[in-house]
């Protein structure tokens, strides 16, 4: 039976180790063999950015890093590659638990008076790693500050964090994860030695999806297109699986797909996705909706379409900014469902996508 170590995040799911309290790392071994090898050159960058989808172990390769760190402070002597964490061992459980002294790891905090987390980590976040630097290690090894995800900082934090970046002391590494790199300041990225990590390849992702003991289909077609639509991401796959998310981006398809907009769907839609305890399914529906535009842009653009390719990606921005007001300012999430699949039907009537 799974017991949580970690500081629940706000994007935890149930049963599913957080990345600190994960001994699992599938796929990225030509990223984790440039960071080992790095490390025992001497050469590891001190601020790292890792970029790429949500749930393709970013943040779980961070912590694994980290470990690697902490477990052979001596660059000199240590291997090439990472090794098998042994989740007994100090140093994991410590780090699991969010209490490991060379460690500080940043997210989007929770506040206490509504017991929910914010929309961004703040700076008063990143003032912490000034503190944390402060303090001299008892054992004279790594101090690690991880930002997970970095790109959820606001304007304030991110500047804030710059100042941290440009000068950091001995033996400091900073880890940056980031979903969107276009969300974080060019400053940022600049200062920064980026790896984009790729999807988890399908062998791959069924692998850790049974490792996880997560629920996959019986049937082997519904297997396969599960594996496809989560593309990549063990995050998504376990969203698809476990929270509606495969009936949700049908329902999505069906109503795009009409040639007149079902407005009586789309409000059953909004009542399946945008009610009470249906965080969740919100954040599939957005998903579910971002990424058909998305393909819809690429297709245009494969096309020779540019212009109108130019058209979608504006409107995919407009509406993960639609997407983030609703969440910040707690607006009517049932009218955002309705007005997203609406905008989203007139837009996918163009010629290339029809």
């Amino acid at each position: 039976m799974f017991e949580r170590r970690a500081p629940e995040q706000h994007d935890s799911l149930p049963d599913i180790p957080e990345p600190a309290e994960n001994p699992l790392l599938f796929g990225h071994e030509q990223a984790r063999a440039m960071l080992a090898g790095a490390y025992q050159a001497g050469k590891l960058h001190h601020a790292l950015l890792l970029a790429g989808r949500q749930g393709t172990g970013k943040a779980t390769l961070a912590f694994h890093l980290a470990h690697h760190l902490f477990v052979h402070a001596d660059h000199r002597v240590a291997p090439r590659e990472f090794g098998e964490i042994d989740p007994a061992s100090q140093a994991f459980r410590l780090a699991a638990q969010g209490a490991h002294p060379g460690l500080l790891h940043l997210s989007r905090p929770v506040v206490e008076r509504d017991k929910k987390f914010k929309t961004v980590i703040t700076v008063d976040e990143i003032r912490r790693v000034s503190r944390f630097l402060a303090l001299t290690p008892a054992d004279g090894g790594y101090r690690i500050v991880i930002v997970d995800p970095a790109d959820d900082m606001n304007t304030s934090a991110a500047n804030a964090l710059l100042k941290n970046l440009e000068e950091p002391p001995p033996r400091t590494v900073f880890i940056l994860v980031a979903h969107s790199l276009g969300r974080l300041l060019p400053t940022i990225r600049s200062r920064c030695q980026v790896l984009r990590l790729e999807p988890l390849a399908p062998d791959i992702l069924e692998q850790l999806l049974v490792r996880l003991g997560a629920e996959l289909p019986a049937n082997l077609e519904e297997k396969n297109i599960l594996i496809e639509r989560a593309k990549g991401s063990a995050r998504d796959a376990i969203l698809l699986t476990q929270f509606g998310g495969l009936e949700i981006e049908q329902v999505v398809g069906r109503i795009l797909e009409q040639r007149r907009f079902d407005a009586a769907e789309a409000y059953r839609l909004a009542e399946a996705t945008a009610g009470r305890e249906r965080q969740v399914q919100f954040e599939l529906f957005n998903r579910a909706v971002l990424d058909r535009l998305a393909d819809s842009a690429a297709k245009a653009s494969a096309a020779g379409a540019l212009p109108r390719a130019g058209e979608l990606a504006a409107l995919w921005e407009e509406l993960a900014e639609m997407t983030r007001q609703v969440e910040i300012f707690n607006l009517d999430r049932k009218q955002h469902v309705v007005g997203t699949m609406a905008r989203l039907h007139q837009a996918l009537r163009g010629p290339v996508l029809s």
